[in-house]
C-alpha cells in the first residue's frame, strides 16, 4: 500500500491524526511499488571536444580596410571545430547545444561569424489550399387557362404562378498559397558588447546535434596582433522528467581557454602551446 493511499484511508475512516504525530512521517517514508529507476530515469552522458590551440589567418581585402578597419587594425579569422559525442543515453533527450566563444580581456572585436541563424521546415513546398463555393439560382413559371380532360366533360382550370429563383449555376474557386512554417534550429549572435559570439543549436529532424560543428569567427584586432586567448564554453541541455514534472537540466558543461596564434608565426605558435600547458 502506498503512503498516499494510507493517509487517505486514515482521513476517510475519521481517525484523528493529530493524536498520532508519527503517522504522517511514517506514511511518507513508506516505499512505493515504483522503483527509483522508474521515477527518475538516467539522463544522457555527453562529451565535448575541441582544440586548445587554433591557428588564425589574416583577412586581406581592400574593401574591408576602407569600410571597417582603422589604420592601426587588421582582421583575423579563426575556425573552431567542436565535437559532440553521446557516450550513453538517448540523443533525443538533448534539446539544445550552446557554444560561447568570448575574448576575456576585450581586445578583440567581433566583425562576423558563421553559421548564422537558420530556420528549417518539414515541408519542401508552399502550402496550397482551395475553397470552392457554388451558387444555384432558378426561375420557374406556369401559365393560367383551361384544358379539357379525356374523361368526360371535365374542364381543368390552371392558375398562373411564378417562383422567385433564377435558373443559373455559379461555381467560384479560390486558391491561396501560404509559406510553410519553419522552426528555429540554429541561432547565433554577439555577446559581451561584441567581444564574443554564441551559437545555439537545437534538435531537428533534418540535422544531428552529435558530430562535428565548425564555427567561424572574424575578429578585428590591433595591427601588431600575433596571438591571444579566448574562453570557450559548451553546454548540453534538455528536460528531465521527475514523476509528472519536467525540469530544465544541464546534461554536460565544459569551459576552457583556447590560445590563438597568427598563421606563419612560429614563435607565436610555441607561445600558445606553452600557455595551454601551464
Amino acid at each position: 500500500m502506498s503512503g498516499i493511499l494510507w493517509i487517505w484511508r486514515i482521513f476517510r475512516h475519521g481517525q484523528n491524526w493529530r493524536l498520532m504525530p508519527g503517522v504522517l512521517l511514517i506514511a511518507v517514508g513508506i516505499p512505493t511499488s515504483l522503483s527509483s529507476a522508474t521515477v527518475v530515469s538516467a539522463g544522457p552522458v555527453v562529451e565535448f571536444d575541441f582544440g586548445r590551440t587554433v591557428e588564425c589567418r589574416e583577412i586581406v581585402a581592400p574593401e574591408l580596410d576602407e569600410e571597417f578597419l582603422a589604420p592601426d587594425e587588421k582582421m583575423i579569422e579563426m575556425k573552431l571545430r567542436v565535437s559532440v559525442h553521446l557516450l550513453s543515453g538517448k540523443l533525443a533527450d538533448v534539446k539544445e547545444i550552446r557554444v560561447e566563444v568570448s575574448d576575456s580581456d576585450g581586445r578583440m572585436r567581433v566583425h562576423d561569424f558563421l553559421p548564422t541563424t537558420r530556420l528549417e521546415s518539414l515541408l519542401t513546398e508552399q502550402i496550397e489550399w482551395t475553397r470552392t463555393m457554388e451558387k444555384n439560382r432558378s426561375l420557374g413559371a406556369t401559365l393560367g387557362g383551361e384544358a379539357p380532360l379525356l374523361l368526360g366533360g371535365v374542364v381543368a382550370h390552371m392558375t398562373p404562378s411564378l417562383n422567385g429563383t433564377v435558373g443559373q449555376r455559379e461555381l467560384v474557386t479560390e486558391k491561396k498559397q501560404r509559406l510553410a512554417p519553419k522552426h528555429l534550429v540554429l541561432s547565433s549572435g554577439t555577446i559581451g558588447q561584441e567581444h564574443g559570439v554564441f551559437f545555439k543549436m537545437r534538435a531537428s529532424s533534418q540535422s544531428s546535434l552529435e558530430g562535428v560543428h565548425e564555427l567561424t569567427i572574424r575578429f578585428i584586432v590591433p595591427s601588431h596582433w600575433r596571438g591571444d586567448a579566448v574562453r570557450v564554453s559548451c553546454q548540453a541541455t534538455g528536460q528531465k522528467k521527475i514523476l509528472w514534472l519536467k525540469q530544465h537540466k544541464v546534461w554536460a558543461h565544459i569551459m576552457a581557454p583556447v590560445a590563438l596564434y597568427l598563421a606563419g608565426d612560429s614563435r607565436a605558435r610555441r607561445a600558445a602551446e606553452r600557455y595551454i600547458r601551464q
